[in-house]
């Protein structure tokens, strides 16, 4: 059974269209509650989401943020992990306007070869504020890692989860030890594992 269906809804095994088309669903976010809890809602922050534009993520970083933007790096097509998933980083990064409070970077580490996440966590630093927080989610399972998924935010508490392309991701697991690593400049403050085969990070600069 594709990890992305729900139990007791899914089509029979020999459905060839099962594997191909998995169904989306919801589920609680407590690394983004965490983050969010206690955030003024003045509309006085600035918040980059490294997902594609949805109305509902735009109301809720309304919120919070006055200037919000979608930077998308991943939209399709994204290539096979064997091809060109590994390419210079830099030729898909775009300049950042003003430094950023907000970081929502989903699975953003997991797209990534091992050698070029040092790279996005630069340009991230690089386009953040002093004290901005950043929210981060990891695959827990090889299995979460045969399905691109796109992420969108529901709620404070609530995201989304769409199948986003068939490309297998690069098979390297992030254990913790290995984001705290790899995040750098910022801190991992909160870590929380969820049932749907990934773990929320929670992180602050330093």
């Amino acid at each position: 059974m594709s990890w992305l269906r729900r139990t007791g809804r899914a089509p029979p095994l020999d459905t060839p269209a099962a594997a191909a088309q998995p169904e989306a669903f919801e589920g609680a976010a407590p690394g983004l509650a965490a983050l969010l809890k206690g955030l003024s809602e003045d509309r006085s922050l600035a918040a980059l989401d490294l997902g594609p534009a949805t109305d509902r993520s735009l109301r809720s970083y309304s919120r919070f943020a006055r200037w919000i933007r979608f930077a998308d790096l991943f939209g399709e097509p994204w290539p096979h992990a064997g091809e060109a998933a590994g390419g210079p980083l830099n030729t898909v990064l775009p300049p950042l306007d003003r430094p950023y409070d907000l970081v929502f970077a989903w699975d953003a580490l997991d797209r990534l070869l091992p050698d070029d996440r040092p790279r996005l966590v630069e340009w991230l630093a690089d386009g953040t504020a002093a004290d901005a927080h950043l929210h981060l989610v990891v695959r827990t399972s090889d299995e979460a890692l045969m399905t691109p998924v796109r992420f969108v935010l529901l709620d404070t508490d609530r995201i989304r989860y769409e199948a986003a392309g068939t490309a297998r991701l690069p098979p390297s697991r992030l254990l913790p030890a290995d984001v705290a690593r790899v995040l750098g400049p910022f801190q991992v403050v909160h870590a929380f594992t969820l049932k749907t085969g990934f773990r929320e990070y929670v992180a602050h600069r330093r």
